[in-house]
């Protein structure tokens, strides 16, 4: 597990499973302000993975990365912490917060391998982890998530009427991946939403996904050879 720093003016927080911040938190960004949620977020520890909550009910968080990456979390919202340091910032009424993070372990990054992630003293290595039809399945499922428009996630039900396959053949297809994932070291991505807020956050899946596949006018599962990069 990479322990988490956590910063915001002269306050630094080493928190060992969770930490909230907002208006009247264990890191108070401003007590005064009634615009701001008495807990906005919370960064919280699940399994080996540091995740940030979106708590409230009104505001939105964004997550940067040191490497670029943004996320934006909408109210309920969770998400795998970005890269080895960060940003989160929030806007409530008139002021708007900005509290730093950083990852005391190193994220290496191998053209052979894929991804190496350090946790802890073990690494955990994600090469090309989805199968073309992994990525069919998982693009749909997705597809609010990386449009930004949100709402409920398709069902397993939808995501098979959407590709013409039976919806068994969808439930085993994700539970491979997830016992996959399992295997590589990642664990507590037992429901759809973790699932896929961890596949975007890694870049797994990406809007490079949604446009190739052309989900809204699926002519059915792309074979493998003809797929972009395989």
């Amino acid at each position: 597990m990479a322990p988490l720093v956590v910063q915001f003016i002269e306050q630094t927080f080493r928190p060992e499973r969770e930490l909230s911040f907002g208006r009247n938190a264990e890191l108070s960004l401003d007590a005064d302000n009634a615009y701001l949620h008495r807990h906005a977020g919370r960064f919280r520890l699940i399994g080996d993975i540091w995740w940030l909550e979106n708590r409230g009910s009104r505001l939105r968080l964004k997550m940067l990365s040191s490497d670029g990456s943004v996320i934006d979390l909408h109210a309920g919202a969770s998400s795998p912490v970005l890269g080895q340091s960060g940003t989160v910032s929030l806007v409530a009424g008139p002021t708007r917060y900005e509290v730093g993070y950083w990852l005391e372990s190193t994220t290496e990054l191998s053209s052979d391998t894929g991804r190496n992630i350090a946790v802890g003293t073990e690494t955990v290595t994600y090469g090309t982890t989805l199968t073309p039809r992994e990525l069919d399945f998982v693009v749909v499922l997705a597809q609010g998530r990386l449009t930004g428009r949100g709402g409920p996630l398709p069902s397993h039900a939808e995501i098979a009427e959407t590709w013409g396959v039976s919806k068994k053949t969808v439930d085993n297809t994700l539970q491979r991946l997830r016992s996959k994932l399992r295997t590589s070291g990642v664990r507590y991505l037992d429901t759809s939403e973790m699932l896929v807020e961890y596949l975007v956050s890694q870049g797994l899946v990406t809007m490079h996904d949604l446009e190739w596949a052309a989900v809204d006018q699926p002519e059915g599962p792309r074979p493998a050879a003809a797929r972009p990069d395989d």
